[in-house]
């Protein structure tokens, strides 16, 4: 689950707690959303793809790849936090973005699916959900990117506010999800969630911040969105 993990395994043989803590993440598990959401996020998580990949040659498919794979790991690089037995990790939806700008879903999709099949981070019938949660705010972010740097705003300040401001925007999202849409009453754990998160949000805002200036000086043409974006334009 990118975001928060307790690693806490099965209190006391119960598997409907293990189910309660896994639900300390942006990654939503199985069992915990009602039937339309399920589908609702499916049917999000296609469009998102199909825009996607309708902007995409193949030509970009090692760009995506990488990405893929940056966003994969980014789920084992883990941040532990002192005020709760467990520890949040990153997860890069932001860069992504910036890099990818229409193409970031396909790399998001792929590298949710990985991380439940590799990781058992997130659930298989919440995929579409965990898709457009993190998907969303990274293609925001793509598209931002541009339109910040020609309004002139400084390169380290446009990675904070895309890389802190996907990663928050995600987990407002994922907030409102386990508000509406949970199948039990998950409000206390949903806030709880949402400011554990602070520290991945500061994070990785700086994190991008210091990405986007150093790439812009050493290889500007990395950031920008690939080849078959103009072209389809």
């Amino acid at each position: 689950m990118t975001g928060l993990s307790l690693g806490l395994g099965t209190v006391g043989g119960s598997a409907a707690v293990t189910s309660r803590w896994s639900l300390w993440a942006v990654h939503l598990s199985d069992g915990v959303l009602a039937d339309g959401w399920i589908a609702g996020g499916f049917i999000g998580a296609i469009l998102l793809v199909a825009m996607a990949m309708w902007y995409t040659r193949e030509e970009d498919i090692p760009r995506i790849g990488v990405l893929s794979a940056a966003f994969f790991v980014g789920s084992s690089i883990h941040i532990p936090l002192a005020a709760l037995p467990t520890s949040v990790h990153l997860i890069l939806n932001g860069l992504v973005g910036v890099v990818l700008g229409r193409q970031a879903p396909l790399a998001i999709v792929v590298g949710l699916t990985l991380q439940y099949l590799l990781l058992q981070h997130g659930g298989l019938t919440t995929l579409g959900v965990n898709a457009c949660i993190v998907g969303v705010p990274a293609l925001l972010a793509g598209v931002a990117y541009p339109l910040l740097r020609r309004l002139g705003v400084p390169a380290f300040a446009r990675g904070v506010v895309l890389g802190g401001g996907a990663v928050g925007a995600s987990v407002l999202l994922n907030f409102l999800v386990l508000l509406l849409g949970g199948k039990e009453d998950w409000e206390m754990l949903a806030k709880l969630v949402l400011l554990a998160h602070i520290p991945v949000v500061v994070i990785e805002g700086l994190m991008l911040g210091v990405l986007v200036r150093y790439l812009e000086r050493v290889k500007p043409e990395f950031l920008q969105p690939g080849p078959s974006s103009s072209a389809a334009g």
